[in-house]
């Protein structure tokens, strides 16, 4: 798997969505993600090693048309402000879902070679992921890409219970894959 291409087309689609900033991104025309609209009551916790607790916010959006719903819904899953984290849930209605999961961090931190723990995966079932390699990362942000140029308005998300245990599920799948990369490494 070609990682820094799998990072470009995370990064692209967060870009796209208006959550994390890139040039070609106009902004004055591109209604973010990470706005009071579309905010959701819910929230991702999560418990450090040394016992801090974060309550990040989640947000969601859906369009409908010609009969079908996708609905996307992103987590702030960052840990420190400097650094943050997202997880990105994609659903087409009665078909599979994807999570992408990305580390951003600000150019300090990136200029010391941070790893983006980039990650791109599907389910069928809600519950067994599987990480998608070169083709299936191309035929998403296919996906991605035709929705954007379709220039539909996007709704707040609702009835999205499922997505949310998605959610939850992917981000478990995202930190058990990198909990065992780096097992036994030293700070």
């Amino acid at each position: 798997m070609n990682k820094v291409l799998l990072e470009n087309i995370i990064k692209h689609i967060l870009a796209n969505l208006a959550i994390i900033p890139e040039p070609y991104v106009n902004y004055a025309k591109t209604k973010s993600l990470v706005s009071k609209e579309f905010l959701l009551p819910e929230t991702l916790s999560f418990e450090t090693e040394s016992g801090e607790i974060f309550k990040n916010q989640i947000w969601g959006c859906q369009i409908s048309a010609d009969q079908q719903e996708l609905k996307i819904l992103l987590g702030d899953c960052s840990q420190i402000k400097e650094i943050p984290e997202y997880c990105l849930i994609v659903q087409l209605k009665n078909a599979p879902a994807y999570g992408m999961y990305l580390v951003y961090p600000d150019h300090t931190y990136a200029a010391e070679g941070m790893n983006s723990e980039a990650l791109l995966a599907c389910t069928m079932d809600g519950t067994d992921w599987m990480i998608c390699q070169t083709y299936l990362q191309a035929t998403f942000l296919a996906g991605m890409e035709q929705i954007k140029d379709m220039g539909m308005a996007w709704n707040k998300c609702s009835d999205y219970q499922d997505q949310y245990r998605l959610m939850t599920s992917f981000i478990k799948y995202h930190h058990n894959i990198y909990e065992a990369k780096y097992e036994g490494q030293e700070d």
